[in-house]
């Protein structure tokens, strides 16, 4: 057992989390104007591309948890990086035809799932119990670094060219898989256990515990949708703000995603993870709904690093927190089932929002739902039975 957050274990999954969500899914966010003014592809094309991502996030998710079987952790990791490495790479070359982003941003999408299933609890639970929130916060923050350095890397490459801007982030992520190859050693035998787990054992309270949280978390996917997909528009259209603006207001965010789930793992460790839980979840609530309130800059500064802190905060912390209600040896089980639900939520209820944004007058309601379901993620976690089974304890010290 590891006795100090900060080491080569934990800074090996931040770069996994940097290279598969912080560029993998959320670098073309920023991509995505210049592919389209660039004539690289239509505003439907480049969409349909974002798409591609999610459909891909949905189905890595129950894809790693099938390949453990068959393949090391080890072998998996490094696997998952260099598909998004790829997936960049391949992108820049300009006439090879949609097809073919389309399955590369697929594959991003894939290699980005299969790291947040299999990284974190392997990663976690190799640390002693005390410190496995401080853990997962240095973990989960490389989301928020990833799209902190996509968006501020981005405009820089693009100024050259949009390949420039492809190649440049394939590359970050090939150096940082290429850096923490050698990280990935070989997995302890809880690790190795929990890959071959199930939830059937679990007892009734158990799973009910097991069920609010995940409930808990395919919300939580509900409410941080409209800041994902529509804040910027919302600040510059809506608001009829300067696009400057906007981009100021969307490095909030990023700041705030970058010190999140170092903040929320810390006070989870000190606090407990049910309470940190439960006061992120009614926070991050507070700021999707700040801006039903007032759109002056303080009011949209404050909800941009609110939302930003408790998007990969929250993550950090349910993640460690269903450890502590199913135990080591069904965690990486759970996590991917989460993460597969997860997906699934953001995806449907990101086509819905979508579509009622088009004939809507304003963006408002959409925060008003997200406000909402953040609420009864709240609530799910406050009806949850803390305390593991006496043979989930037992597992849990059995990994120490």
């Amino acid at each position: 057992m590891r006795n100090k957050a900060l080491n080569g274990l934990s800074l090996a999954g931040l770069s996994a989390t940097f290279v598969g969500n912080g560029i993998g899914r959320f670098a073309y966010v920023a991509l995505m104007p210049a592919l389209i003014q660039a004539g690289w592809f239509s505003k439907s094309d480049a969409s349909y591309l974002g798409v591609a991502t999610l459909a891909g996030y949905l189905l890595g998710a129950p894809l790693a948890h099938y390949l453990t079987k068959m393949y090391s952790l080890r072998f998996l990791l490094r696997l998952a990086m260099l598909l998004c490495s790829m997936s960049y790479l391949a992108c820049a070359l300009q006439n090879t035809g949609l097809p073919w982003f389309y399955f590369w941003r697929t594959m991003a999408g894939v290699g980005g799932a299969m790291l947040m299933v299999l990284a974190a609890p392997a990663i976690v639970i190799q640390h002693k119990e005390a410190i496995r929130g401080k853990v997962s916060g240095i973990v989960f923050s490389g989301i928020g670094l990833g799209a902190m350095a996509s968006g501020t890397l981005i405009p820089l490459l693009i100024s050259q060219s949009v390949a420039a801007a492809w190649l440049g982030m394939g590359t970050i992520c090939l150096l940082l898989t290429l850096l923490t190859w050698g990280a990935w050693g070989q997995e302890a035998p809880a690790v190795a256990k929990a890959g071959a787990a199930s939830l059937e054992p679990m007892s009734k309270k158990a799973r009910l515990a097991a069920c609010l949280v995940l409930l808990a978390y395919v919300l939580n996917a509900v409410g941080y949708l409209p800041h994902t997909l529509f804040w910027i528009d919302y600040i510059v259209r809506e608001l009829k703000m300067p696009l400057a603006a906007g981009g100021f207001f969307w490095a909030v965010f990023g700041l705030g995603a970058a010190v999140g789930p170092l903040i929320t793992g810390t006070l989870g460790d000190y606090f407990g993870f049910k309470r940190c839980l439960m006061a992120c979840f009614l926070l991050k609530a507070a700021g999707v709904a700040l801006p039903l309130f007032s759109s002056s800059p303080a009011a949209l500064f404050l909800s941009s690093f609110l939302v930003g802190a408790f998007t990969p905060g929250i993550v950090a912390i349910i993640s460690t927190y269903m450890l502590e209600c199913v135990g080591a040896a069904r965690h990486r089980k759970a996590w991917s089932v989460m993460t597969f639900s997860f997906a699934a939520s953001q995806l449907l209820a990101g086509y819905f929002m979508a579509a009622a944004s088009v004939n809507a007058a304003s963006y408002r309601p959409l925060f008003l739902i997200s406000a909402i379901a953040l609420v009864f993620s709240a609530l799910c976690i406050f009806l949850v039975n803390p305390k593991p089974e006496p043979s989930l304890e037992l597992s849990l010290k059995g990994s120490h």
